[in-house]
């Protein structure tokens, strides 16, 4: 049966995997893929030939601000065994391996169903189709080129059931304890998936072998085999689940920062709407991961087996238990791990669309016609749940018809079957054969430019992902390498790799390439992020916080850039002088004194097409200091963010007050001030504001787009009125005018004492405003800060939607059709709001936008109450800042504070002192920091070094306890006086966890003696 399912996976890997190769085009995702998967995959293979110098065990600096490398790995590469294959592969050739290995876990998925269909007796027929139906799913070729560790799932679950199957049937137990074990290295969160599905599992196998009387052991002795099975695999994965567990607990994710199912109580109506479609087809919606796109087949198979529902109750109650956990964002918040309402849990539901397509093709020979009309029944349901869900119309694209097509071919070779017999072998041949065009279907949606518009956009070219991982920074970074051997960090400036043209780098919230270039850079993007640096960022409020991506380049703020160590920051070429620069930082100059520029390596679509400069921080704090003075926390707490930030600069913020270290109460250091607000872009109120917008449309012309006012005089009134007939305008005209007028009133009595709302016009046009700084010159070599506080949004319905569109057309004396309204609930249903907006804030040079992300976001979604956004330092006055939003309809503010930040001498004098204060003899290697101090009175040690328990200090060789500092960093008391520094990380729990491995291998090769033994015991009493 293997060597068939090789035959056939061949082929259809050809025709999919070999589109992509044929277009030139690699199945590395422009997003995910090159910003975490290929880059980590590439530091795996460096530390698997030694050429990383540091172990897989070890902390490394290049992970952000520093974080041990195996835990930060374990949701990608640690506990995957294919990816340890990569070390066979050259170092030029790593773009292939990542595609081979792909192949090689979708391969693998199919082996895993074959296991676990011939464990539930499944015949030969069955399942070669159940195992092509489960191979080969939009869920599984849309992993493939996103996600490709998330194959793994796919090839544990059948495993974990049949070895389950095994204990119900009175087999060995060892089989589940080997493969749990496996699934509890390979990656926490899966663990905890399959977990829930093979419970799920047991519990609808052992009612389902009860009810047909084939269970061999009692359910409390199952029970039994079950726990001692958890124990040895708990056992046996210690060494990497314990660091796991550590770390995950200790993560970002950890900190309540994630909202339950988003908020959601269900789910956006356009979710619903795509359901139906995206049952078969790869291209319809994937909102909320509900991607399937399963055979035709399976589909039949669902049908037939629903009409049978007593002879498979327990396979009915699964398929309709999975309908209603699709439809339930709680249920899917709770299978991700009590976080978002992700259906990745869709991945075991593959499982059961397999079962029932190996089931029913076991038994075709015993369809009737009444099972036919049944099928027909159910298509015609289905096709016009279909209809509904696209609006009420059949309008398809090709590849939907083309799926369309062969699930009625299904239903023809079926009526075929009924009519002339289903034993012979050209029916299975040609079912087969369709089964076969079927799922090659699935792929090419995906994988053929042909069918996916965006496929050239969406993955890399071949070449251009190891082209850039070598020139992300114009080689400035090898620059860096040659001129400075001291411990530095860096950052780049927020639009660093954000320009407009180039829209596809701005969707994630940051990339890993900079880990390969050891660069230190103080942003990273993965899924296990420390939560205290995480509680750090969000004491300071960084604007550019997220849990994937706590630091990311803090906004480019000046004082928490030298906090952190930044000493260079990458800047690009064309907005040198223009750029949000932070102060202290100089431009590198070459040798004769001109700036250095790094020419633009040109990578195809992904280099940011200017060329990179390089500027230095003088006022870089080291990365460990002593501090004399520490912080009275309640004091601390009460103050701004900004203030907070300063203050860090005066002394160090204990977790717990240090006895014999001074303690003092920061004070305020920024200066609030004062503002006016004035609409900028105002409603239309006036008729001669209606006669230009009348004017500038005509039947042609879309009324959707923002149109500006335009003040007419009166000569202009009257020569265009013949042409626009609105000297008399109607009374609905009126109406609407005079509705505009009560909105500009109602807003400038709400921001009459400063910013409180922005708001939209009857027309669901947004204004804009200007804020005008009183007194801007007292405001010079400052950095500005704009701070909103309580922010609430307010979202456009549908109706408002088609509201705003009917009195657009009202003004613009365009036809609005019940044909027209119709089109436009269509458009409108299908681009909801998601609860998203932007707000932008403008200023001389800068331009910052502070996003809501929505709420069908997977990973990074929290509710934006409050931000504070910096406009950068500037040494001239600055007089006004533009403030607009985009996507509501309205938003309001408790409280908008403009904050302005002096750098002077002050900041200059305590930075240098701090500088002063370093460890002589510093010295940063992977596990180890080590320096001397020699300060007259007690202090604090201060770093800025992520505050784990890995974390172990010594001075003079005694043992010193560590404690938080800063809110997010590793410190401690020193005593006054020359004392040697050492601080040695060693990842937590890993020590523990490797004894506990060790005794649970033990125990698992006692068990498998013992099994042996006693399988040798019943071959001899066979003979006799």
């Amino acid at each position: 049966m293997w060597l068939i399912y090789t035959i056939i996976f061949t082929l259809i890997t050809l025709c999919t995997f070999g589109s992509l190769r044929f277009m030139g085009l690699t199945n590395i995702w422009r997003m995910d893929g090159i910003a975490q998967h290929y880059p980590i995959l590439a530091q795996f293979y460096r530390i698997l030939h030694g050429t990383a110098h540091q172990s897989l065990f070890s902390w490394s600096w290049n992970l952000g601000l520093g974080a041990d490398q195996m835990t930060t790995f374990a949701y990608y590469v640690v506990g995957d065994p294919f990816s340890y294959l990569i070390a066979l592969f050259p170092a030029s050739q790593l773009q292939l391996g990542y595609l081979l290995l792909t192949i090689l876990r979708l391969y693998a998925v199919g082996l895993a169903f074959l296991v676990f269909a011939k464990q539930l007796q499944l015949k030969r027929g069955g399942r070669l189709i159940g195992t092509l139906v489960y191979t080969f799913t939009s869920l599984s070729f849309y992993v493939s080129f996103h996600h490709p560790f998330f194959l793994l799932p796919l090839i544990f679950f059948p495993l974990l059931c049949a070895a389950v199957d095994k204990i119900y049937h009175g087999q060995s137990f060892l089989w589940l304890v080997a493969i749990t074990a496996v699934v509890l290295i390979s990656n926490v969160y899966f663990a905890y998936l399959l977990g829930i599905g093979s419970l799920f599992f047991a519990v609808i196998r052992y009612f389902d072998l009860k009810r047909k009387g084939e269970l061999v052991r009692s359910f409390p002795k199952s029970c039994g085999y079950f726990g001692l099975t958890v124990v040895m695999a708990l056992l046996i994965a210690a060494m990497v689940l314990l660091p796991n567990i550590d770390a995950t607990l200790n993560s970002s994710r950890s900190s309540g920062a994630s909202i339950f199912a988003n908020g959601l109580k269900l789910y956006p109506g356009i979710y619903y709407l795509k359901l139906p479609n995206a049952l078969l087809d790869s291209t319809a919606g994937r909102l909320y991961w509900a991607v399937m796109g399963t055979s035709g087949l399976s589909l039949l198979a669902m049908m037939w087996t629903l009409r049978h529902f007593k002879k498979y109750f327990m396979l009915n109650v699964t398929l309709i238990l999975i309908l209603v956990g699709m439809l339930l964002p709680q249920f899917a918040a709770v299978m991700n791990v009590m976080s978002t309402p992700s259906n990745r849990w869709l991945l075991l539901a593959q499982l059961v669309f397999a079962l029932t397509a190996g089931i029913f093709v076991d038994h075709l020979n015993e369809l009737v016609p009444a099972d036919f009309k049944w099928l027909l029944s159910g298509t015609v349901i289905f096709l016009a749940l279909c209809w509904a869900g696209n609006g009420f119309r059949f309008k398809l694209s090709a590849h939907r018809l083309i799926i369309y097509g062969i699930y009625l071919l299904f239903l023809l070779v079926i009526a075929a079957g009924l009519i002339f017999g289903f034993k012979g072998v050209r029916f299975r041949l040609t079912l087969l054969s369709l089964m076969i065009v079927n799922l090659i279907s699935l792929g090419l949606g995906l994988y053929s430019s042909n069918y996916n518009l965006t496929l050239r956009r969406d993955e890399l070219s071949r070449g251009t992902g190891d082209h850039w991982m070598k020139a992300y920074y114009d080689y400035a970074d090898r620059y860096l390498k040659q001129h400075d051997q001291s411990f530095y960090r860096t950052a780049t400036t927020s639009n660093y790799y954000h320009p407009h043209n180039i829209p596809q780098t701005m969707q994630t919230v940051g990339n890993n390439i900079p880990m390969l270039l050891d660069t230190h850079t103080i942003g990273s993007y993965f899924s296990v992020q420390n939560k205290a640096v995480n509680d750090f960022n969000k004491t300071l409020r960084n604007s550019e916080n997220t849990m994937n991506n706590p630091t990311s380049n803090v906004d480019n703020r000046t004082t928490m850039s030298s906090l952190l160590n930044v000493k260079y920051l990458f800047v690009r070429a064309n907005q040198v002088g223009k750029a949000k620069v932070p102060y202290g930082f100089k431009i590198v100059r070459n040798e004769q004194g001109k700036p250095k520029l790094f020419s633009n390596r040109s990578v195809y679509m992904l280099d940011n097409q200017s060329g990179t400069a390089l500027y230095r921080n003088q006022y870089a704090l080291p990365l460990a200091y002593t501090q004399t003075q520490q912080l009275d926390r309640n004091a601390f707490l009460k103050l701004s963010a900004n203030d907070r930030e300063q203050a860090l600069l005066d002394g160090t913020l204990t977790a717990h007050r240090l006895p014999g270290v001074r303690t003092v109460k920061a004070g305020t250091v920024t200066k609030p001030v004062a503002y006016s607000v004035k609409m900028h872009y105002q409603p239309f109120t006036t008729v001669a504001q209606a006669m230009a917008y009348r004017l500038k449309h005509d039947t042609s012309e879309s009324v959707t787009g923002k149109i500006k006012a335009k003040k007419l005089t009166p000569k202009q009134v009257k020569r265009n009125n013949n042409k626009a007939k609105i000297s008399k305008p109607s009374q609905a005209v009126m109406k609407l005018l005079q509705q505009n007028r009560g909105i500009v009133e109602q807003n400038n009595q709400a921001n009459h004492d400063g910013l409180k709302e922005l708001t939209n016009d009857k027309l669901g046009q947004n204004a804009d405003y200007t804020v005008t700084l009183k007194n801007p010159s007292a405001y010079k070599n400052c950095e500005l800060y704009m701070e909103f506080d309580g922010i609430r949004a307010q979202f456009p319905s549908i109706s408002d939607r088609l509201n705003n569109t009917a009195n657009r057309s009202l003004m613009a004396n365009v036809p609005f059709s019940p044909g027209i309204k119709l089109n436009d609930w269509r458009d409108f249903t299908k681009k909801p709001s998601f609860d998203a907006f932007n707000l932008v804030v403008k200023s001389p040079n800068r331009k910052e936008i502070v996003q809501q992300l929505p709420i069908d976001n997977m990973s990074d979604y929290e509710k934006k109450n409050q931000t504070l956004v910096n406009l950068g330092y500037s040494e001239q006055a600055r007089k006004t800042i533009k403030v607009s939003f985009t996507k509501a309809k309205r938003l309001s503010f408790k409280r908008v504070r403009i904050i302005a930040v002096p750098f002077d001498q002050n900041y200059r004098q305590r930075t240098t002192q701090l500088q002063n204060q370093t460890l002589k003899q510093l010295r940063v290697t992977n596990n180890r920091v080590s320096g001397a101090t020699d300060e007259p009175q007690a202090s604090v040690l201060t770093t800025s070094i992520p505050y784990t328990t890995g974390w172990q200090l010594t001075v003079d060789g005694r043992h010193t306890p560590i404690q938080q500092v800063n809110n997010g960093f590793v410190g401690a008391k020193l005593p006054a006086g020359r004392h040697q520094i050492r601080l040695i990380y060693q990842t937590p729990g890993l020590l523990a966890g490797r004894w506990l491995s060790a005794v649970g291998l033990i125990l698992f090769v006692f068990g498998t003696a013992v099994e042996v033994w006693r399988w040798l015991g019943r071959k001899q009493v066979t003979k006799h």
